[in-house]
């Protein structure tokens, strides 16, 4: 006999109590041991939802969040490159702003989560190419505040789009990779707690079977719970999370911890339902982000099945609701070419490319049937699908045509602007042969300021207008016509023609046809043209060089009588030189202090006495000495300069008068150039008030040019100096058109006949006198004091007392002297010596 026999004798010899006993020792041994295990399984489940609560649903929100704000910073991105009012931006780039500044924390809260060196390193590649995006997208703004528009919209739908695509493709793959830790994690939970149910059903089939053994016992200690746990379990397994549990009791034994085991377990399932509602609510999100894209979205996969599409997409094509259905193929799509523009064509020829380099991306720009430009990138995805973008470019290639036109022409006559007539130049000069050549003609519109000032700025502009018109009539096929500004254009001449014979013919034409009538609003307008002619490659070989000079042959035409054309000559450029040296020593003039004035008296023709002066700029040169005004004023007028030496001779002539005794009258010249500034009075003024000098003791003279360039606004302005007491004289009377229709307009205080009538007295000119007695006839009737110039002898004086003028200034009297002479006659009470 061996163990085995004497171990089943011993059982069957055994008392019921004894049996009962051992089964239940059995069964509690039993349960012991399968309820360890489940605890054990409990642990690895509570381990494992808590990695997936705490750690692994953290960071997939994270990670979509950072999506999300990518795609976010995308679309702000695009947006501002297609914003044309610049009002905007700041709007626009203060939201993109605040999205770097989220993807920042969500990138650092990110970073708090890691728990692998994979997914410490997976981060860093994401960071790094977004890094790099990030300073792609700064090369773009540095290149739109450069004004390079158009460089910069290239730059952007080109590298820094592949840069972005490379940034979230890094990012898709982090999160792919966090996805699947957690679908891993929620693996082993699923597998923990199908070994715990397992367990469970077997402990709960050995404690039935011990139940009948022990009976009412087992019933009420085992069974019963064992039951109500397996009841819950299966509701929680079915899915019904609102199934009620055994209340946790106070004891401690298996049963007590599969209560709680269950508890954990229903808590894991109830996560685990949230965790599928979040990811529910964010592809709803997605697909609500997709919706609102600004351009057009489809995803297939890799058997060309539509994933997602937005309404943009849809409309873009005319698709309708059945086209666009999950599931259906490109090619199902858009199997209508015709209807759909032939989209499907380009689509299918890149689509090759992009499926045989995995994570390859593409970018197609072509225009459709019905006249549309559509830009298309498709970029491959994980799992051999594709995404694509659409965007209707039409309009802004349109703008943007038109952008570059107008770049490049001139918007009041739309014949080329500088830009456009420099880089025609240089590209005529780099493809200059030995046997051709180019002429540049420079031409200046004569007497158009005029019609500018007194018709108006809209007469000018459609003035102007016909000037281009004409001009393209003059110049042939091969000819470029710009227009510089103002009322200046130039010519391109290209070959082949004979040279300088095809330019003189050109010039001609141009001074002749320019030259004609104009019809403007009604009215008839007589204007005329000086053409400056420089040839290359005889006048110079770069675009500098020949615009220099032509522009000098021009500046000599205007001053040859206008209306004619000149060629270049060398020298010309000494005599440009020569001005040019001449301006830069005035400016350094006024700098300086070199400029002074000198004094002429004026007298009174009944007692010879003085009763004031007339201020005379002198230039004391350094080596020239003094310079009188008519070498340089011209110049000063012309530069601009004139402005702030007026300004100086009205303050200087004011300071000097105001230590004269108070009957003593100072008289100031102003040109015309300082009557364009409307704030001459203010100057005069304020000149008046820094001195002290009584306003009615300046007499302000002014020759009829100031008067031709704007009469409206300079009377206003001697009408405002009549207000303040200053006194007006008309220079040089006599010498004009139209001095007296001036007389009609404005009631001058005081007329100075022009010395050349003055100087022909002594000679018994009976046309000299009979005008200076005209004038002064109509000054005595008008009440106007009258004042004779260049008085150089008594036969002179004697004739201009007799015909009634008040006063003279000449070299008979009185020469021109500095201040100090003037200053030191009135302490000394000497008179000015004529000598």
């Amino acid at each position: 006999m061996n163990w085995h026999e004497d171990l089943t004798g011993s059982v069957r010899d055994a008392s019921i109590r004894t049996k009962l006993s051992g089964a239940l020792v059995f069964v509690l041994l039993l349960i012991a041991a399968v309820s360890t295990l489940g605890v054990v399984q409990v642990i690895s489940v509570n381990k494992v939802t808590t990695e997936i609560r705490e750690v692994r649903l953290p960071q997939v929100e994270l990670l979509e969040k950072l999506r999300r704000l990518a795609l976010q910073h995308n679309l702000v991105v695009m947006r501002r490159l297609q914003v044309i009012d610049y009002r905007n931006l700041a709007e626009i780039d203060a939201n993109l702003k605040q999205t770097r500044l989220e993807l920042q924390d969500a990138s650092a809260s990110f970073k708090t989560t890691i728990s692998s060196p994979d997914e410490e390193r997976l981060f860093a590649i994401f960071s790094h190419a977004w890094d790099i995006y990030l300073a792609s997208l700064n090369q773009v703004n540095d290149a739109i505040e450069s004004g390079e528009l158009e460089e910069a919209t290239e730059f952007a739908n080109g590298t820094t789009r592949l840069q972005y695509q490379a940034a979230v493709k890094e990012l898709e793959n982090l999160i792919a990779y966090a996805k699947a830790q957690s679908e891993d994690a929620a693996a082993r939970a699923s597998s923990a707690v199908s070994r715990a149910v397992g367990q469970s059903l077997l402990v709960l089939v050995v404690a039935s079977l011990a139940a009948l053994a022990t009976i009412f016992w087992v019933q009420r200690n085992v069974s019963g719970p064992l039951q109500s746990i397996a009841h819950a379990m299966r509701r929680l397994t079915v899915g019904d999370h609102t199934t009620p549990i055994p209340e946790p009791t106070p004891r401690r034994d298996e049963i007590g911890v599969l209560v709680l085991a269950l508890a954990g377990y229903r808590d894991a399932l109830i996560h685990s339902r949230e965790f599928a509602h979040n990811a529910e609510r964010e592809w709803e999100r997605l697909r609500a982000a997709v919706a609102n894209m600004p351009v057009g979205l489809s995803m297939f996969d890799a058997s060309d099945r539509l994933i997602i599409c937005n309404r943009i997409f849809c409309d873009m094509y005319g698709l309708e609701p059945e086209d666009t259905l999950r599931g259906r193929t490109c090619r199902e799509i858009f199997g209508d070419a015709a209807r759909h523009a032939d989209i499907y064509t380009p689509i299918a020829d890149v689509l090759s490319e992009v499926r045989s380099d995995h994570g390859a991306a593409t970018h197609l720009v072509y225009e459709t049937g019905d006249n549309r430009i559509l830009a298309l990138g498709i970029q491959s995805i994980a799992g051999g699908g594709w995404i694509a973008i659409h965007e209707d470019i039409t309009a802004r290639r349109r703008v943007e045509e038109k952008i570059r036109h107008m770049a490049r022409h001139d918007a009041l006559t739309d014949l080329g602007n500088r830009l456009l007539f420099r880089d025609s130049l240089e590209g005529a000069l780099t493809e200059l042969a030995d046997e051709k050549n180019v002429a540049v003609l420079c031409i200046d519109l004569d007497r158009f300021k005029n019609v500018n000032d007194t018709l108006g700025h809209p007469v000018g502009d459609a003035l102007l207008q016909a000037v281009a018109k004409r001009l393209r009539s003059c110049i042939s096929q091969n000819d470029i016509a710009a227009r510089f500004g103002g009322d200046e254009f130039a010519i391109i001449q290209l070959g082949p023609v004979h040279q300088p014979e095809a330019a003189s013919d050109l010039a001609r034409r141009i001074v002749r046809i320019v030259g004609e009538p104009y019809e403007i609003e009604g009215q008839q307008l007589i204007i005329g043209a000086s053409v400056g002619i420089a040839i290359a490659p005889l006048d110079g070989s770069n675009a500098d060089t020949l615009l220099k000079n032509a522009d000098m042959a021009l500046y000599t035409a205007k001053a040859d009588g206008r209306g004619v054309y000149r060629f270049f000559h060398d020298e010309m450029s000494l005599r440009s030189q020569t001005r040019r040296l001449l301006e830069l020593e005035l400016r350094r003039a006024l700098v300086s202090q070199e400029l002074c004035l000198h004094y002429q008296p004026m007298f009174s023709m009944e007692n010879r006495e003085i009763i004031g002066f007339e201020a005379l700029l002198r230039w004391n040169h350094p080596t020239r000495g003094l310079v009188p005004p008519n070498d340089f004023i011209w110049l000063a007028e012309e530069v601009g300069l004139i402005v702030p030496i007026g300004q100086w001779v009205m303050e200087q002539a004011c300071r000097d008068a105001a230590s004269w005794p108070g009957y003593i009258t100072i008289a100031v010249n102003v040109s015309p150039v300082q009557f364009r500034d409307r704030t001459f009075a203010d100057q005069v003024v304020s000149a008046l008030a820094a001195s002290g000098l009584e306003a009615d003791r300046l007499e302000i003279e002014i020759t009829e040019r100031v008067l031709i360039a704007d009469t409206s606004t300079t009377l206003a302005i001697l009408q405002r100096l009549h207000e303040i007491g200053a006194r007006i004289a008309m220079d040089d009377f006599g010498t004009g058109y139209s001095s007296l229709g001036y007389l009609r307009q404005f009631r001058f205080d005081r007329i100075k006949i022009d010395r050349s009538f003055v100087a022909d007295l002594g000679e018994d000119d009976r046309e000299s006198l009979a005008i200076v007695r005209a004038v002064a006839g109509l000054s005595s009737s008008l009440n106007i004091a009258t004042t004779a110039e260049g008085v150089e002898s008594e036969q002179q004086f004697e004739r201009l007392r007799a015909e009634g003028c008040d006063t003279v200034q000449g070299f008979l009297l009185g020469k021109p002297v500095p201040a100090e002479d003037v200053t030191r006659m009135f302490e000394e009470g000497t008179a000015i010596s004529a000598a």
